[in-house]
């Protein structure tokens, strides 16, 4: 059997003003930076990589927030939390705008249901792991569930 997956990166990126980093890409409208990890490339490079590329900003991972899969697709996304560094705004081909927004107003500006889902996850301060499965058109999550960071007992 032949196994292919791909992987995915994104961050929720805060400021000292406690705003979220948003994107306006020209696919799915409003979503938090990221993409694809490219081969030989490890998460928090692709990551990093990613939101320079996107935004114009140098950001610093600071925790893990969850993980989905997307199981007709076989894609894996992973979702980091990260803080603000420096640099300047700008947009790419991938991001029609840049903005900081207030945590408040991010999820009634994201309107893609799966960008939606997991940006939910990123803001809901749950000091677990969050991990879900689900079909892409139309979305639906398929299993869910929220993980303690594991320990050896």
């Amino acid at each position: 059997m032949n196994y292919t997956h791909f992987v995915s990166v994104a961050a929720l990126v805060s400021n000292d003003e406690g705003d979220v980093l948003l994107i306006k890409s020209p696919l799915r409208g409003w979503e938090y930076p990221g993409g694809m990890v490219e081969p030989g490339e490890t998460f928090q490079d692709a990551l990093l990589r990613e939101v320079k590329e996107e935004t114009g900003v140098t950001v610093e991972i600071t925790g893990f927030i969850g993980i989905c899969k997307n199981v007709e697709k076989d894609i894996v996304n992973i979702d980091f939390s990260c803080r603000y560094i420096d640099g300047e705004l700008k947009v790419s081909d991938e991001s029609l705008e840049v903005c900081w927004v207030k945590k408040e107003a991010a999820l009634e500006m994201i309107t893609y249901p799966l960008t939606r889902k997991r940006m939910e996850n990123m803001l809901s301060g749950n000091e677990k792991v969050n991990c879900f499965s689900f079909r892409k058109e139309p979305f639906e999550v398929l299993a869910e569930e929220s993980f303690c960071v594991g320990k050896l007992l």
